[in-house]
């Protein structure tokens, strides 16, 4: 299982290799919103958040492959039925941990066990040189070493949580090994990987993974086919996938008052691209492309700057030598402003747009 995500896959969409040849219909990437609205009010939820990690992922906050950084992890488990340890005494049902929940130690536990096989490979795949070697070949050698992304590792987790790659379309568990939930007791589940050293201005960068879940009687059993002929098994019915660049501290000319056209002020920017769909970490280039956008510009309204950002990052931006927009990728983008100086009496006033499909 490592070993094959370990390799990066050679598409630029996220999604990591299987070990099985037959694949079901993946689900839908949809929006973020859309997937908790698919998944309906939670009844029954576990959580853990911010479990502390490092290891080699991802790009730092310079761009930089292959340098140790802290990782924190969280997690959000949701049943689909109530648990059943909530029923009174006399219904003589036990106080004690079933099959409709999970111990959260365990969950723990689990989430950083994965991360530590990362750390594991990474220290066994570092390269070897002596001091004669040339700094070209140095150099050559140290970008061949296989430094797992963002999305690699959220991959990871969630095949050791599911069994399956993240849009659920296949097994990716070896046949000795059971997931760690059961996704038929499922209605949803969420996994954020967030590298809180990985922004230069900011407070960090997070990847999310959330989807919803099928119920048990849609998802067709060994042997049955659906209508169409093929059979789908497919325990999720939609997911979505969330890039995060939180708390940009940047300094701003903006404001419609004679004093706020004289010098910028902090804006706090929250910057959110929902339904994305790439692989590569590509943090920091985007990073600064909002602050570039920030410290030339000169707006009046906050609402203006926000629209401006997420149009900019819609139709200008562009991922290596695609030259697709966003836009036409269906990114959509949420820009929240706040604005920390421009009410005397308040912790900030803030403006919040969203873009896109």
């Amino acid at each position: 299982m490592l070993s094959s995500l370990w390799k990066p896959a050679p598409q630029k969409t996220m999604g990591g290799p299987p070990t099985s040849d037959e694949a079901d219909p993946p689900a839908p990437l949809v929006s973020a919103w859309r997937a908790r609205a698919d998944a309906g009010e939670p009844v029954a939820v576990v959580r853990v958040r911010n479990l502390q990690g490092a290891i080699p992922v991802g790009r730092d906050a310079w761009g930089r492959p292959g340098k140790l950084q802290p990782v924190l992890l969280s997690s959000e488990v949701s049943f689909a039925a109530p648990f059943a340890t909530a029923a009174p005494e006399s219904s003589g049902r036990a106080d004690r941990l079933d099959d409709g929940t999970v111990h959260y130690g365990t969950l723990s536990k689990t989430l950083l066990g994965s991360l530590e096989l990362w750390g594991q490979a990474a220290s066994s795949n570092k390269p070897k040189t002596g001091p004669a070697a040339a700094s070209e070949n140095a150099k050559a050698v140290e970008e061949q070493v296989r430094t797992p992304r963002t999305a690699d590792v959220v991959e990871l987790l969630w095949v050791r949580m599911t069994g399956r790659v993240v849009d659920g379309s296949r097994i990716a568990l070896p046949l000795d090994q059971l997931p760690f939930l059961d996704a038929a007791k499922l209605r949803s589940l969420a996994l954020t990987v967030h590298l809180p050293k990985a922004s230069l201005l900011g407070a960090g960068v997070s990847l999310t993974t959330a989807a919803s879940f099928r119920e048990e009687d849609d998802v067709l059993k060994e042997g049955d086919d659906d209508e169409t002929g093929g059979g789908n098994k497919n325990p999720l019915r939609s997911y979505s996938r969330t890039l995060r660049i939180a708390g940009l501290h940047v300094p701003t000319l903006v404001g419609v008052n004679a004093n706020e056209r004289k010098a910028k002020q902090m804006l706090i920017a929250d910057v959110e691209i929902d339904r994305f769909d790439v692989a590569d970490d590509i943090h920091s280039d985007l990073e600064k492309v909002i602050v570039e956008t920030m410290e030339t510009s000169s707006f009046e309204t906050l609402e203006a700057l926000a629209s401006h950002m997420a149009e900019k990052i819609l139709s200008d931006f562009r991922i290596g030598d695609d030259p697709k927009p966003m836009k036409e990728r269906g990114w959509r983008v949420k820009i929240c402003l706040e604005k920390p100086i421009a009410v005397p009496f308040a912790e900030c006033p803030a403006v919040e747009v969203t873009m896109g499909l």
